[in-house]
């Protein structure tokens, strides 16, 4: 917009100048002074021509916005340290030690059972109607049937059978020979065997009312 005043104004000069060069006079005379009032043309036409700059317009105040960047500073916290609590100690248990029993041999597991055996002086002869002879196995720790007895058979002590608290006869036994008892299984001969026995072995009838003295 302001250009297009300049233009006018400038047109305006023109007219104006072109006015004022119509009613000076066609011939000069140069060899005279030229007169002080009037301008020089070139200067008037140079003012004139000269382009008029807008005038720059103030712009309203406006308030810069100074962006403040907020940095983000991310403070790793390291993870606290596992806490292993202490093992609790405990005070030392005491170490049992059971006594070490000796080691017994097959005939002493044999009098162990015999409780209060009581030897004859002499061998004792004793008759039955029906009495049922065994034989305790110190291996297998436990009392085999060999078989029934009856009539008469010789007994050597007396003693209390402990696992059953009776009282019983110790009687010798030749094996597969005696009181008519003359085969006995293979399984109690290995059996008899395995103890260490080969021909004689101590057996026992229960002393009971069929079993009486002779």
């Amino acid at each position: 917009m302001r250009q297009h005043y300049g233009w006018i104004i400038l047109a305006g000069v023109v007219v104006a100048l072109s006015g004022c060069l119509s009613t000076l006079p066609t011939h000069l005379d140069v060899s005279g002074p030229l007169p002080a009032t009037l301008p020089p043309l070139a200067q008037t036409l140079r003012a004139a021509t000269a382009p008029t700059l807008p005038t720059p317009v103030q712009s309203p105040f406006v308030p810069s916005i100074t962006s403040t960047a907020t940095v983000a500073i991310i403070v790793t916290t390291p993870e606290p340290a596992t806490v292993i609590p202490p093992t609790p100690t405990l005070a030392p248990v005491p170490t049992l030690v059971l006594p070490t029993l000796p080691a017994l041999s097959n005939e002493e597991r044999w009098r162990f059972q015999q409780l209060n055996r009581q030897i004859f002086p002499e061998p004792r002869l004793y008759s039955t109607k029906r009495s049922q002879l065994y034989w305790y196995d110190p291996v297998n720790q436990q009392s085999v049937l060999l078989g029934v007895i009856n009539g008469e058979f010789i007994a050597q002590a007396t003693f209390t059978f402990r696992e059953n608290g009776q009282l019983a006869l110790e009687v010798p036994y030749e094996i597969n020979r005696s009181y008519g008892l003359s085969a006995l299984s293979p399984a109690v001969i290995e059996r008899i065997r395995a103890a260490g026995f080969t021909d004689w072995i101590e057996t026992f009838v229960f002393l009971t009312s069929d079993v009486q003295p002779k």
